[in-house]
């Protein structure tokens, strides 16, 4: 018994304060929604016996019966939210909103049954319905400020945040302390029990703090929103197309509805509005895959807006040919109208269809603007490093990804594998991955995020891409080399430097020594040249060797500088280094090759040791031809072999990269293409001179040493 109590002790009591977190918040939903139904049910139930008295022309009895279920409607989505999504405010603030309305309905419906009647809280529930209406408009602010993801845009956003907040106290106090009646409409005999003549300025300016206070705050909540749909990209974009999607609807049905009938069923439009509004809110952010909200705004939007220009256009027209035919037949006008409608539909409905498509997919639908705009950007970066971060910001602008990086393989170490040189955006899982591909090899990668976790890219998003990813691969190209070369000028400065304090480390460690001796030797011979000619004879031996041995230093330091071309010339180095080979190499050089620059004799050389090299490691050749062609400006040289060619997309080694920089750092050229009889070539076209090149009779002379 003792040890079961021990081991029920010992057992660790589960974290349940997450748990009890939630079912605290489902359960205050479940409270304020249960309160809202109420507080509507008896709204209905108030309002069904004040049919007798007297309402608004714009707010008749049927209307207050209708409103509670109306917002009862308007208020479900909030609470479907805050349910699904408790940790997100859209769904709260919703449900609040919706729980403000319901409030302002029922206290106006009490307010119309009791006053009438005598009954108490009769003034108290007008009251309350005179101030209600900010707990239904300001949640509806907020939730602006925050859709989709429950933060403001940015730290910036604070400040607007403040002021929309210090609008809504406002407005409270103000509508719960002015002076004067409760409602003109409403209750315009009852005065406000608790209204004070210092606010009594607000009374008389009533319509300019409604602008400031209600519109302003509005204007500043919808800002928040469209710049947000600007920046953003993936889900949130969705989420945004959902709630413009239910504003674009709105528009449409209240202008139609309100246009045919002001009264009681313009009204109800304008609660259903809410209603839709409402709806497309928690399709957001529950199911915004539900449907395909990109065609269905696009659709939306282009109709609308042929709907409305047709309209215009018509009405226009009819109106100036009116005016210009005021003696001619009543119907002729309207004709002309109609034909001049008919003539511009279709060219309006493809300048529609080109802006709508543009606000809502980017340029996809427009390849040559999308690559035209590649173009302009990839002309004006001036820096190389800065040419690749503008191409990956210009493909997510335009397509409206979330993320576009840029992987570029190293041209001094292709085998090295790739490195991410540009990104744009927040990083998200890999939807695409294009190659790069420039003159049959890969040089790199075009990466492209996901705009959300199960939305795939479409037909038109991959033609674009990949469209877009050639022109890229030849930017990417010439990035590449010219990063490479600065690659290669900094690593020859360092060796330069590493050389030349090798050079003074052996001079200094070793011929300086011994000629130092040599010196001192020298000297002390003299001194004893008349009194000692033996220890003279000594001396003058041993001077001899130190002399000796310094200029055998002198010549390991030299021989260590030059190359077999210095030593024997880039036609004789050929030969040599040909003959070493184990393989059946054929030779076409000239009899005689004149002087060339030391860096081309140089580059020459080396890049015909890669080539033969790489024949010997991957061709499995069994012929290979090597030939030098000296031309008045430039020097050619191929090496071909009949081996197994290249692979359809080649991964330079980097072997290939070391031959195509050594060609580029003196202005040259290497290209490794397949062969016309099978196998590979390589052809090298270097410049026979340089610009502050040696000129032929030193390099004759050193070579000579």
């Amino acid at each position: 018994m003792n040890k079961l109590a021990e081991n029920q002790e010992e057992r660790p009591i589960p974290n349940t304060t997450p748990l009890l977190a939630l079912l605290t918040q489902k359960r205050t939903a479940w409270s304020l929604w249960i309160a809202t139904a109420v507080m509507a049910a008896m709204a209905v139930a108030f309002a069904i016996p004040s049919r007798s008295m007297p309402h608004p022309e714009w707010h008749p009895w049927a209307l207050t019966l209708v409103e509670p279920v109306m917002l009862i409607a308007y208020a479900f989505p909030g609470f479907v939210v805050a349910r699904r999504r408790p940790q997100s405010p859209i769904g709260w603030l919703l449900l609040f909103s919706g729980f403000g309305a319901v409030l302002d309905s029922l206290g106006e419906a009490y307010g119309l049954y009791a006053i009438s009647r005598g009954m108490p809280g009769g003034v108290l529930g007008a009251w309350v319905a005179n101030w209600a209406f900010a707990f239904y408009l300001f949640p509806v602010y907020f939730l602006l400020l925050l859709f989709p993801d429950g933060r403001l845009p940015s730290a910036r956003w604070r400040t607007p945040a403040g002021i929309v907040a210090a609008c809504g106290v406002l407005v409270l106090l103000f509508a719960a302390f002015v002076p004067g009646p409760i409602d003109r409409d409403y209750f315009p005999a009852v005065p406000n029990p608790v209204g004070t003549s210092v606010l009594s300025f607000a009374a008389r300016n009533e319509g300019v703090f409604s602008f400031l206070l209600v519109a302003c705050p509005f204007l500043l909540a919808g800002a928040s929103l469209l710049r947000r749909f600007g920046a953003s990209g993936g889900v949130a974009r969705q989420q945004i197309k959902w709630m413009a999607f239910a504003v674009l609807v709105d528009v449409v049905m209240v202008a139609l509805v309100v246009t045919w009938n002001q009264g009681v069923v313009g009204a109800i439009a304008v609660d259903l509005a809410s209603v839709a509004l409402s709806a497309a809110i928690a399709v957001a952010i529950v199911r915004h895959n539900l449907f395909d909200i990109d065609r269905i705004l696009s659709r939306s939007l282009l109709y609308a807006g042929l709907t409305g220009c047709v309209a215009g256009l018509y009405i226009g027209s009819v109106s100036l040919f009116g005016l210009v035919l005021q003696h001619s037949a009543s119907g002729v006008a309207a004709l002309l109208a109609t034909g001049v409608v008919a003539v511009a539909l279709q060219p309006l409905r493809d300048v529609l269809q080109r802006l709508v498509s543009r606000l809502v997919y980017g340029l996809r639908d427009d390849p040559y603007a999308a690559l035209a705009r590649l173009g302009r950007r990839l002309e004006a970066a001036t820096d190389p490093k800065s040419v690749l971060p503008q191409a990956a910001a210009t493909v997510g602008e335009v397509m409206r990804l979330p993320y576009v990086a840029i992987e570029l393989d190293d041209a001094t170490a292709p085998g090295a594998g790739s490195a991410r040189v540009a990104a744009h955006g927040t990083e998200s899982p890999v939807a695409l991955r294009l190659t790069l591909v420039h003159q049959g090899e890969e040089i790199g990668a075009l990466v492209v995020g996901a705009r959300a976790a199960d939305e795939a890219l479409s037909a038109a998003d991959l033609r674009l891409l990949r469209d877009v990813a050639r022109h890229i691969a030849q930017a990417a190209a010439g990035v590449r080399l010219a990063l490479a070369l600065l690659r290669s000028q900094e690593h020859a400065v360092a060796v330069r430097a590493e050389e030349r304090r090798r050079l003074a480390r052996d001079l200094h460690d070793g011929v300086g020594p011994v000629l130092t001796g040599a010196t001192w030797t020298l000297q002390a011979a003299t001194t004893t040249l008349r009194t000692n000619p033996d220890a003279t004879h000594g001396l003058l031996n041993t001077a001899l060797v130190h002399i000796r041995q310094g200029a055998e230093d002198l010549r390991r330091i030299s021989m260590g500088l030059r190359s077999p071309v210095d030593q024997l010339g880039l036609r004789e180095a050929v030969l040599a280094y040909t003959d070493r080979v184990s393989l059946a190499i054929h030779t076409e050089l000239p009899q005689e090759i004149p002087q060339l620059a030391a860096a081309v004799e140089e580059a020459a050389y080396w890049i015909l040791v890669e080539a033969v090299a790489n024949v010997l490691r991957h061709a499995e050749a069994s012929h290979c031809w090597v030939r030098l062609q000296v031309g008045d400006d430039a020097l050619q040289m191929t090496i071909a072999d009949d081996g197994q060619g290249l692979p359809s997309r080649m991964r330079p080694g980097v072997g290939v990269g070391s031959m195509r920089e050594r060609a580029a750092e003196i202005g040259g050229s290497c290209e490794i293409r397949p062969r016309s009889g099978g196998g590979t070539e390589v052809v090298a076209c270097l410049p026979v001179s340089l610009p502050g090149a040696e000129d032929a009779g030193f390099a004759e002379t050193s070579r000579s040493v």
